[in-house]
């Protein structure tokens, strides 16, 4: 076996970590890619990523090794390991991204999508806070509207999130469409027409004999209910 190279404490310690956690995804499946059926994460292709896994993870480390400030390799490596499903090393090296480059959004997306994936469901809707603040995108909303629907039990504020996001001009239409599914599975009346909500006046008493309204005016776009 070769000799290492002389390294300074903090490459030596990446460089250790970065092995055990090769060592660790060697006993999961290569072969399966990461999936996950209520956040979405987009996942980069590694550039000149070989085409096993194992390969590409192999680089990856290689790059990190010889700088451990290369935000884009760690970015890139730790997409592998959630491929994997190995939420511990990515976890590691996603916190380690996010003190390299403070202003970049894709390493607390990718930490939100982990803690999700540990049951860290708060984390992760923090995370995912912290993304749109920095940059604004429909899938993070799609995705910060489902942990509050269905993990954080905030239907109000998933809502908001997943309006804000059928009103992006980016989003695409097959994200509209995954929008609109949980605004109507919502459960809030007319969920799926929040964005064109018209709240009635305040001040407005319902008429002698009149039975008071519950809900609120919507505009009907697709004539469909929404679900309770």
């Amino acid at each position: 076996m070769t000799d290492l190279p002389k390294l300074n404490g903090p490459a030596r310690a990446l460089v250790l970590l970065l092995a055990l956690a090769l060592a660790a995804m060697l006993v999961i499946s290569l072969t399966e890619r990461f999936r996950n059926p209520h956040l979405t994460v987009q996942v980069r292709p590694a550039p000149q990523a070989p085409a096993g896994m194992g390969d590409a993870v192999g680089m990856l480390m290689q790059e990190v090794a010889k700088d451990p400030k290369n935000v884009d390799a760690m970015v890139h490596l730790v997409e592998a390991l959630m491929s994997a499903q190995n939420w511990e090393a990515a976890e590691t090296f996603a916190q380690r991204a996010m003190t390299l480059d403070l202003n970049n959004p894709q390493p607390p997306y990718l930490l939100g999508v982990i803690k999700h994936n540990q049951g860290k469901h708060k984390e992760a809707a923090e995370l995912l806070e912290k993304v749109v603040s920095l940059h604004d995108n429909a899938s993070v909303r799609y995705s910060l509207g489902v942990l509050y629907i269905h993990f954080l039990h905030d239907p109000k504020r998933g809502v908001e999130h997943l309006s804000a996001g059928l009103h992006d001009p980016k989003a695409s239409e097959d994200l509209k469409k995954g929008i609109r599914e949980e605004l109507e599975k919502a459960p809030l009346p007319h969920a799926e027409d929040a964005g064109t909500v018209q709240p009635e006046p305040q001040d407005q008493q319902p008429q002698a004999g009149t039975p008071a309204k519950t809900g609120k005016k919507v505009n009907e776009t697709s004539g469909k209910a929404a679900r309770p």
